[in-house]
């Protein structure tokens, strides 16, 4: 059940990074890693390690009644 999605964003400093959108939560949440490209961000998303990331966060927000 996937009631998230994943988007890749550039920040202000010109670096970009994967945002996680929850319905629940009004500001996405950023997976915590930056890279130099929309590329390597979006490649990212493919290895483990971001998976466990969006785990982590939507543990981390989830609802009360929904744990």
């Amino acid at each position: 059940m996937a009631d998230h999605k994943v988007t890749v964003e550039q920040l202000d400093n010109g670096k970009w990074a994967c945002f996680l959108h929850l319905p629940w939560v009004d500001a996405p949440v950023n997976l915590g890693k930056e890279f130099k490209s929309e590329e390597r961000a979006e490649t990212w998303l493919d290895v483990s390690e971001a998976m466990t990331a969006i785990d982590v966060m939507v543990r981390k927000y989830a609802q009360p009644d929904k744990v």
